[in-house]
């Protein structure tokens, strides 16, 4: 069912304009053994997805840190080493817009208005529908990749208008 609700409208995976951006995305599920993103983690096992697992916020930040963070972050509550508000800094200080969705248990409206002030992209919790889970990861997917390519466009910008003035700085 989640894959017949990513094939709707999923491949490949539109920019805020509607056009096609790429066909496969990286994902990170960030959770311990007993956390409700183990059934989440099912439900992002389609093709599309690359998923990657972590248990711990130090081995989040290795792959968050590293030269291609992912553009999803699936993140548990509570880690043996840190939480949610930890993951949402490391994924604002990457080298590229990441967006990370928050798993709870529980629905608790105060977390959920904090975590979005804080940053995250979304609160998500169990029962985890297929549609629903499809819907989240387009639309954060779409955002994350949208806020990429204004960055690149904005660092090419600026190499352009930068490079004349380097070019007369020599002379």
């Amino acid at each position: 069912m989640l894959q017949e609700a990513f094939d709707r409208g999923r491949q490949p995976w539109p920019n805020a304009k509607g056009e096609a951006m790429m066909t496969e995305i990286s994902a990170l599920l960030l959770y311990e053994q007993a956390s409700p993103l183990r059934l989440l983690k099912v439900s992002l096992q389609v093709p599309g997805v690359k998923l990657r697992k972590a248990r711990t916020c130090a081995q989040a930040r290795r792959v968050i840190s590293g030269p291609k963070p992912p553009e999803l972050v699936f993140t548990d509550v509570k880690l043996a080493d840190g939480d949610w508000s930890e993951v949402v800094r490391m994924a604002q200080g990457a080298r590229a817009p990441v967006n990370v969705i928050v798993v709870s248990r529980l629905v608790d409206i105060p977390l959920y208005v904090q975590t979005i002030e804080q940053g995250a992209f979304d609160f998500i919790t169990p029962p985890f529908e297929p549609s629903d889970v499809a819907y989240i990861i387009r639309c954060a997917a779409s955002n994350v990749m949208e806020r990429r390519e204004l960055e690149a466009r904005a660092q090419q910008s600026a190499q352009r208008t930068l490079a004349p003035l380097a070019f007369h700085a020599i002379r």
